[in-house]
């Protein structure tokens, strides 16, 4: 094939579908990150949120994502490559009955960091800086309500994109990948609108309305339309199609990255900022991880899914590398002038925009000396990317392989990771070290075991095929 016939592919144009889209949503995401840094910097009550979310947000890693993703696209890409009209009737059946469950299970979650906050000294550097910006003084049942009524919008939130995240995967399975990148460029857009005035307005209860909103945007958009089908082959989706093993190591990055921030989070001095510069810090990572690795590993395993594409593999491993190393290197030279131009840069011009037209003036929140902060963190957590940029592209095979012939591999494979990962937060807590010194080695060991596991699995891949 030459190189004008690769570019006019079907694969191409679906991965400038997914690329473009990601990058449109990436920038928006560069509207956001710096709203957030400028109106709450480190500060102790969004330093609580973070936790509450990023609890919620471990859990909710085993069920959307890749994970999910690596669960159903297989079997959907085959069913729609059999038959051209399916119902999905049961499918949304199974949906809504898994998000009263995920709701459950996420406000257990939350309210476990709740009662560790409300015994933290950070609850009174939460009730000063209330004081400041409403004027009142704010009781200490109070501030736990506020917890409470956060907890349960970031459990509405993962219930309602669990659900997305089904049809948005059978949206991918059908090819449609341009569909998908117009419906989740939606949700970004509409958070984009909204998290200003609803900042302004809320504080940080803003953050998690505006989330909950672009969700609900893109399920009346693009998500409940899709039941209209309810004639030709009758999908039967159950809980065996979700496999828990496959949950864990399909999202297996997220994992690694949530529970890092978790552990940067877990200090009992006060308000703790280190969750914080890692939250800024990694938003960037993730960045590339999503818009470019994760966009690469879809292809593939829709690809290997029908057949086996060795060259595709070592096509995207080989992206993937050369990616990784060349941020890590950008990042150690420049990770300062990054951190500045993304978040000071974006102060000037949100700071701008609100005197000019609102004649509203606001004193950011985000300084030098969190660039400083966030910077380091920035080029000490980059080099552990590579390693899950090389997993993530490697763990795809595996996937494409039937349930029933892999089931004692996964198993064994995700319960090493889980031990690594949890095991590695409990060991932690037992050493006198700061947290972002445990934070790094966490992300570290996860990370290089997963490179391990994923070199494993492509082994095993060779094995079936």
């Amino acid at each position: 094939m030459n190189l004008k016939q690769s570019l006019t592919s079907r694969s191409a144009k679906d991965f400038f579908n997914l690329f473009f889209s990601n990058i449109f949503q990436k920038f928006l995401g560069l509207v956001r990150e710096p709203v957030i840094a400028v109106f709450f910097g480190s500060g102790p009550l969004f330093t609580a949120y973070l936790m509450l979310r990023t609890g919620a947000n471990l859990f909710s890693q085993f069920t959307v994502g890749n994970a999910l993703k690596a669960n159903l696209l297989p079997k959907f890409t085959k069913i729609y490559s059999s038959y051209k009209l399916v119902s999905l009737r049961r499918v949304s059946l199974f949906s809504r009955k898994s998000m009263l469950f995920l709701f459950i299970i996420s406000q257990i979650i939350q309210s476990i960091i709740i009662i560790y906050l409300s015994s933290n000294p950070i609850i009174y550097e939460i009730q000063e800086e209330l004081i400041i910006y409403l004027g009142v003084n704010i009781s200490y049942s109070n501030i736990i309500l506020l917890f409470f009524l956060i907890s349960i919008l970031l459990s509405l939130s993962i219930c309602f994109n669990f659900f997305n995240m089904v049809y948005l995967t059978i949206m991918q399975s059908k090819g449609k990948f341009f569909k998908y990148s117009i419906a989740t460029t939606l949700n970004s857009l509409v958070v984009a609108i909204l998290i200003i005035p609803f900042s302004l307005l809320f504080h940080v209860l803003g953050l998690v309305i505006s989330r909950l909103i672009g969700i609900l945007t893109l399920t009346i958009s693009y998500i409940l339309p899709m039941n209209k089908s309810t004639e030709g082959y009758e999908v039967d989706l159950n809980r065996k199609d979700i496999n828990i093993p496959i949950l864990i190591l399909g999202n297996f990055a997220n994992i690694i990255i949530v529970s890092s921030q978790l552990v940067a989070g877990l200090d009992n001095t006060g308000a703790n900022s280190n969750i914080t510069y890692f939250y800024y810090a990694v938003f960037i990572l993730n960045a590339i991880l999503t818009s470019v690795i994760g966009n690469v590993s879809t292809l593939l395993l829709k690809k290997i899914s029908i057949e086996r594409h060795t060259r595709w593999l070592i096509y995207s491993l080989a992206l993937s590398i050369f990616i990784g190393t060349l941020m890590s290197i950008i990042f150690y030279f420049f990770s300062y002038e990054v951190i500045y131009i993304i978040y000071i840069g974006a102060d000037y011009v949100i700071t701008y925009f609100l005197d000019f037209f609102f004649n509203f003036n606001i004193s950011s929140k985000f300084g030098t000396e969190e660039v400083l902060l966030t910077s380091k963190y920035l080029y000490q957590l980059s080099y552990s990317f590579i390693f899950i940029f090389i997993s993530t592209i490697l763990f795809q095979p595996f996937f494409s392989l039937p349930h029933a012939d892999t089931r004692r591999l996964r198993n064994i494979m995700s319960s090493i990771f889980i031990f690594v990962v949890f095991g590695g937060i409990l060991t932690l807590s037992f050493f006198d070290i700061d947290v972002k010194t445990k934070s790094l080695i966490l992300i570290y060991c996860s990370s290089f075991i997963s490179v391990l596991l994923s070199i494993f699995s492509y082994k095993k891949y060779l094995s079936f095929v």
